[in-house]
């Protein structure tokens, strides 16, 4: 496999995306500083441009830019640069380069987390269900220590898949387990259930079908800007029109994950079902009864009988269901560090927030931070 350089890893995420957001071409390029002088030479070398309007400013490919990649990456850019696609021909209306850009931020924060995201990086998603430009990877092989592998719509939507045309579904990371990855940035995001439910049900049936044997579809994850999304998240009843997103039965599982660096370790943990139960298994030492059942409200109850909660992987769910049946009696919460004050303000003060430290996890799981 080519070696990138950080050029063509900036230039890849610009064909992926279609347009990747002005502020997060630092986080493209993995640094700021960096960003800013490989930038001023894109846009010299033509390659690269800005398209600022109606207050949106991304940065789009321009031909230069695209014939490149054609050229070095055609099995990774194909799929995205040729045909009538969003990422071909990026439109200007404002809802549509917002989807665009809910979308880039996916693709850059799992590449910077070691999710394999292009096309030579991962196997087919659903082997033998349609012709694909795909590698011929093993299925469920994970090259280069990838943590998981991540596929975006247009990598799994078909045009008859009309039940699910209007869901805000961004992709689906793959792990030992699958999630439904949505990102709704710094505000609350459309939503109807219906049409997710849809969605869910398509995924679970392809899956069972054309997945990676045991994988299956696990949840979603909703993605936003920060810590402070959890509350207005939680707090949520719709909006006026009804059309926002609230906690509801779309999934079993739904799992916020804030667009940070320390929040990495709750994409491990997602996607490796070994991590998560030797990190419950370990946190249930200090329990003096367990409950058993992985999937209940609670972990058990300490030696003074409190009740303990593990909502480290920030279930929306089960967080929705603590804040309303537990509200009266309290409990001891466990969580990460940058959960913890959003993790405080969302079930109040009659809860005693635990916060583990992410670096104790890796050492404990023997993983890499």
């Amino acid at each position: 496999m080519r070696r990138r350089e950080k050029r063509d890893e900036v230039l890849l995420l610009a064909a992926v995306s279609g347009e990747i957001p002005a502020d997060w071409m630092g986080e493209a390029a993995g640094s700021k500083e960096y960003g800013a002088a490989l930038l001023t030479r894109l846009k010299r070398d033509g390659e690269i441009k800005l398209r600022s309007k109606d207050g949106i400013r991304g940065y789009l490919l321009r031909v230069k830019g695209k014939r490149y990649l054609l050229e070095i990456y055609r099995e990774d850019v194909e799929l995205f640069l040729s045909g009538s696609g969003a990422t071909n021909h990026v439109k200007s209306e404002p809802d549509k380069r917002l989807r665009l850009h809910r979308m880039s931020m996916v693709w850059i924060y799992f590449y910077r987390m070691g999710v394999g995201i292009f096309i030579s990086d991962k196997p087919v998603l659903f082997p033998g269900f349609y012709p694909s430009p795909y590698s011929s990877m093993g299925v469920g092989e994970r090259r280069g220590g990838k943590i998981g592998n991540y596929y975006g719509t247009a990598e799994w939507k078909l045009e008859t898949d009309k039940e699910v045309s209007g869901s805000r579904a961004c992709g689906i990371l793959v792990g030992d387990e699958a999630f439904v990855v949505y990102n709704t940035m710094d505000s609350l995001m459309k939503w109807t259930p219906k049409i997710e439910r849809n969605l869910r049900g398509r995924m679970e049936m392809r899956f069972r079908r054309f997945g990676f044997g045991e994988t299956r579809l696990y949840g979603a994850v909703m993605m936003g800007r920060d810590m402070d999304m959890l509350g207005r998240i939680l707090g949520s009843d719709g909006g006026l029109k009804g059309n926002l997103y609230q906690v509801d039965e779309t999934y079993e599982g739904i799992y916020f994950v804030p667009l940070i660096k320390e929040a990495a370790v709750q994409i491990r943990l997602l996607c490796s079902r070994e991590g998560r139960g030797r990190l419950r298994e370990f946190l249930c030492g200090a329990l003096s009864q367990v409950r058993e059942n992985p999937f209940g409200l609670e972990a058990g109850t300490d030696g003074n009988g409190k009740r303990v909660y593990f909502c480290y992987l920030l279930d929306l769910r089960q967080l929705r269901r603590i804040r309303l049946q537990g509200a009266a009696r309290g409990g001891r919460v466990f969580c990460f560090t940058y959960q913890a004050e959003a993790v405080r303000e969302a079930l109040g003060e009659r809860f005693e927030v635990e916060a583990i430290r992410p670096e104790k996890v890796y050492w404990y799981l023997g993983w890499e931070s």
